[in-house]
């Protein structure tokens, strides 16, 4: 065996580990040569991808060039965009212009600032949506929409005013055998409503109504031609209507109305002060199978019948109010100041649109019939909630011997008397 060299097993697994680290390092080494390939190809795409995006605002019509093409264009899309014809829409802007109250920037003018927020309001469209329409950033858009919104409310006491106490209001007049000379002296009505909210977590529960929705309690008074003289809008849902008024009469400046002048609430209100409310349905309940067909049976029916008819323009001012203001209809999410503040400034343009503007499809839809519909409605559907004593609201002790309740239950009666005499010799109202 002269001449043969034999490795010993030391070396051999040397050489082993040896092979073994070299194959690790080189395995290590074409991994992180494709990890680098694989980022510079990915930073390559991503630049790539980037030069090559869209813009979000690529519209050949600015927000402004917009505005101005909606209003030289069809009266039915400008209506159906923010709920006012076109001449109406710029009397109101260049009433904003000169008092300096809104004042064209660099990007927007005072038109599309004010059509922005109409928009808004009239069609419950989100910020981003309408972002998009005019070609502007949310946050701008959002912006814009809270200082319109500032703005429209600072005209609150100059166009939502009380009504005119020195004349009768013209709906009597023109009905004169139905209501003079007992609502002579009514300059109004006087109603609660609910605007849906989404009021903060903390205090969420008291944002609920009887509905079992949280909305905000707005207190509104309403002339006879369906303009607002009075609004308190940021009530928790769950706050009554006759507590609002308690709170309006004491915090909030309601226009109480000289002696002889008075308001029509429904009997949810107490019959006291200056608020005529009707008879409780209890106290003259009629068995439901009786159905008079030669028209109203006593002299609390005529009353209730004729008082119903005369306020329900609170009813039917409401009705136009949302329908020309979509947003009131449905929840957002602006914070709770921004919401409390929308009804009032919704009001405001309500009332200038009715001064203003001359033929309203929206209106006309519900000014036509002053009166509920006949043969088909319970004349005393509205009362039925009343919880008080002979149909003057919630019944406390301290208020059953009270001076003003009884001098206005005392008025009240005697307008019924009066009433049934003259309607049993010529009725203005008949089922058919």
């Amino acid at each position: 065996m002269d001449g043969v060299n034999f490795a010993s097993d030391d070396e051999q697994n040397d050489a082993y580990y040896d092979n073994v680290a070299n194959n690790r390092r080189n395995d290590n080494r074409n991994r992180n040569r494709a990890l680098g390939r694989a980022v510079v190809a990915l930073a390559g795409h991503r630049l790539n991808t980037r030069r090559q995006s869209q813009p979000m605002h690529n519209s050949t019509l600015t927000g402004s060039m917009r505005v101005e093409e909606l209003l030289n264009g069809h009266e039915e899309i400008i209506q159906g965009m923010i709920s006012m014809k076109a001449e109406t829409f710029r009397s109101l802007s260049n009433l904003l212009a000169s008092r300096g109250l809104l004042k064209t920037t660099r990007n927007m003018n005072v038109n599309e600032q004010l059509f922005i927020f109409l928009a808004i309001c009239a069609r419950g469209e989100t910020n981003r949506h309408i972002s998009y329409l005019f070609q502007h950033s949310v946050e701008t858009t959002s912006r814009w929409f809270y200082k319109v919104l500032q703005v429209i409310c600072s005209l609150k006491d100059e166009f939502i005013r009380p009504a005119d106490y020195t004349s009768i209001q013209n709906l009597i007049m023109e009905n004169s055998e139905k209501y003079r000379p007992w609502f002579d002296g009514c300059v109004g009505a006087i109603d609660g409503t609910h605007i849906p909210c989404a009021p903060r977590r903390e205090n969420a529960d008291a944002w609920i109504n009887r509905k079992g929705y949280h909305s905000q309690n707005v207190l509104a008074a309403c002339s006879f031609d369906m303009l607002f003289t009075y609004i308190l809008a940021g009530y928790e849902g769950s706050c009554h209507d006759a507590r609002m008024l308690e709170e309006a009469l004491a915090f909030h400046g309601f226009p109480l109305p000289p002696p002889g002048k008075f308001y029509l609430v429904d009997s949810g209100y107490a019959n006291k002060d200056c608020f005529l409310s009707p008879y409780r349905r209890e106290t003259y309940h009629i068995p439901e199978f009786r159905r008079r067909r030669d028209g109203l049976g006593n002299r609390r029916e005529v009353f209730n019948y004729t008082h119903s008819s005369l306020r329900n323009c609170i009813e039917r001012t409401f009705g136009v109010w949302k329908a020309r203001f979509k947003i009131l209809k449905g929840v957002n999410n602006y914070p709770m100041d921004k919401q409390k503040m929308i009804p009032v400034a919704c009001a405001v343009v309500h009332n200038f649109i009715r001064m203003v503007q001359v033929g309203d499809p929206i209106l006309e839809q519900y000014v036509a019939d002053s009166e509920p519909v006949r043969g088909n409605v319970d004349v005393n559907a509205d009362y039925v909630f009343n919880d008080g004593i002979d149909g003057t609201g919630p019944s406390t002790g301290s208020h059953q011997h009270d001076p003003s309740r009884e001098a206005m239950n005392g008025m009240r009666d005697q307008i019924a008397n009066e009433m049934w005499e003259r309607y049993q010799v010529a009725p203005w109202y008949k089922q058919t």
